[in-house]
């Protein structure tokens, strides 16, 4: 090849040279335009991201923040990076919390936990912060890479449903307890231990207003270093509780000892250095039934969920205190009702031994003596409460036969006997229709009846007669063998007993007979 070859092949050599030479620096411009691009990116993610970033290096020292950061300690970047982690919290919270964890990340330790930090410009936030560590090609950790979120609403809200749950729960054993009890003293001790652990005060008192005198009157309390607050009544408008029960609207006092004149009218709230105080009508079906007041030693600003919940707790101790109270009430009733009707009883049954003074005081001496026998035969106290009833009324139903049969002094004829047989009967026609003395019916209509079935009005026969009954037989024969009569003196005890044991099996409950003759 001549000269002027060589020269065309180098020039065209070095052109391609120069073009694969171009050719690379472009595809490293456009590497280097698409990397720029991508970190932008990624920066653009990372400055919008609401959580706080952070990379560390081995020394602890911080080698890029993003702006939640920065934002949170109201620093710039520049002031934050290449800055030691100590210097930017505090060797306080360095040592305390961070500088522990950076020690476990560094070591290959991925580290999470929940903390409370106190930045510049948000004030104290509770963190969910993790440590990640980064390693180089060679596996080495080089780097912690720490994403803290702020849960603080989280938390708040959780803690907020926690109190809401208890809330709910405390009030659903509160309505247990009313349920499941209707004793004052219990139900309201219930409230007071729940109000307490729930509402973080300090104490509480419930007054129950007399509606007789108009007073409210202490029931109970809790959280009182002296037994002072105990001894309080008022009327209605006097004192504190009094104008919340007056005025039926809830009373609510930051600073007690603002008010003088509150504070003399109730000695002890100085005594015992309460500050804040919550004073809550008790109202149930439109009446008023006390008071609920709250106490605290130091200042408070209750919030709407706390007032609500305390209202409610209010609500349940009005609905207690009046079921309680409609609850006595109907005992009280109830027990002057059954001392009327035992008064009205022993009444009739003086009026019949009246009329006849053979029998004075035979009503009253077999039904002692009838009571004493059924306990011996094991019956319950209830049953025997209708027995003495049936016992003092046995004969109610001879106020039907006429007095000229009851009382005459002869022998009475086949037509007399057959009416005098029937004051059993008349008595179950005079008692039946009482549904007080449904269950006392047994004596007066059936003590006639004899073991072997040849007693009247029915002719029943053995354990068909009623145990009260076969009991008061014996009670009532024994009682007529040792009284005089118009026609025969008293028997003796040996010949009364030996005249019952030969009616064993014909007239009388052989079971019973062992009883009284054990007696």
């Amino acid at each position: 090849m001549d000269h002027k070859g060589k020269t065309k092949k180098k020039r065209l050599g070095g052109l391609k040279l120069r073009r694969d030479h171009a050719s690379k620096l472009k595809q490293i411009k456009a590497g280097h335009k698409a990397l720029d691009e991508m970190w932008k990116r990624y920066e653009f993610i990372v400055n919008t991201s609401k959580d706080f970033l952070s990379l560390i290096d081995a020394d602890y020292n911080y080698i890029a923040v993003n702006n939640a950061y920065c934002k949170a300690h109201n620093k710039k970047q520049k002031e934050i990076v290449d800055r030691s982690v100590s210097s930017i919290w505090g060797e306080k919270v360095f040592n305390g919390i961070i500088s522990r964890h950076l020690d476990k990340c560094f070591a290959g330790e991925e580290v999470n936990y929940h903390s409370e930090f106190e930045f510049a410009a948000i004030g104290v936030r509770i963190m969910d912060v993790t440590y990640y560590p980064y390693r180089n090609n060679k596996g080495t950790v080089t780097h912690a890479v720490v994403v803290s979120r702020d849960i603080t609403e989280r938390r708040r809200a959780e803690e907020q449903i926690r109190q809401q749950l208890q809330r709910l729960t405390t009030l659903r054993e509160i309505d247990m307890a009313i349920l499941s009890s209707l004793d004052l003293k219990v139900i309201l001790n219930v409230l007071l231990n729940h109000l307490m652990e729930h509402l973080n005060i300090d104490a509480a008192a419930i007054m129950l207003l007399n509606p007789h005198t108009l007073t409210l009157e202490y029931a109970e309390g809790r959280g009182f270093s002296s037994h002072s607050i105990r001894h309080t009544k008022m009327r209605l408008g006097e004192g504190l509780a009094g104008r919340v029960a007056l005025e039926r609207q809830a009373v609510c006092i930051h600073n007690l000892h603002e008010k003088e004149e509150i504070c003399a009218r109730n000695p002890f709230i100085k005594d015992e250095n309460l500050v804040f105080y919550y004073g809550i009508p008790l109202i149930a079906k439109g009446n008023v039934k006390g008071t609920l007041e709250v106490f605290n030693r130091k200042p408070m600003d209750p919030g709407t969920e706390w007032l609500d919940f305390t209202e409610a707790l209010a609500g349940q101790a009005a609905i207690a205190i009046d079921n309680a109270t409609m609850f006595n009430d109907l005992q009280r009733s109830n027990i002057e009702l059954s001392l009327a009707y035992d008064t009205t009883i022993e009444g009739w049954s003086r009026a019949l031994d009246l009329r006849d003074k053979e029998t004075e005081g035979h009503s009253q001496r077999v039904t002692e003596l009838t009571l004493f026998m059924g306990r011996s035969m094991g019956m319950s106290e209830s049953e025997l409460v209708h027995v003495r009833r049936g016992a003092l009324l046995h004969d109610i139903g001879k106020m039907g036969i006429p007095d000229s049969i009851l009382f005459k002094p002869g022998a009475l004829s086949n037509e007399e006997w057959d009416i005098m047989k029937r004051h059993p009967v008349y008595a179950y026609e005079m008692l039946s229709p009482i549904n007080f003395l449904k269950p006392a019916i047994d004596i007066p209509y059936c003590h006639h009846e004899k073991w072997d079935g040849s007693g009247y009005p029915r002719g029943l026969k053995g354990e068909n007669i009623p145990l009260a009954a076969r009991i008061f037989a014996v009670s009532d024969v024994w009682d007529a063998l040792c009284s005089n009569r118009s026609y025969r003196p008293s028997f003796s005890e040996e010949k009364a007993l030996e005249y019952i044991r030969s009616l064993e099996g014909i007239q009388f409950d052989p079971e019973v007979i062992k009883v009284f003759l054990s007696m």
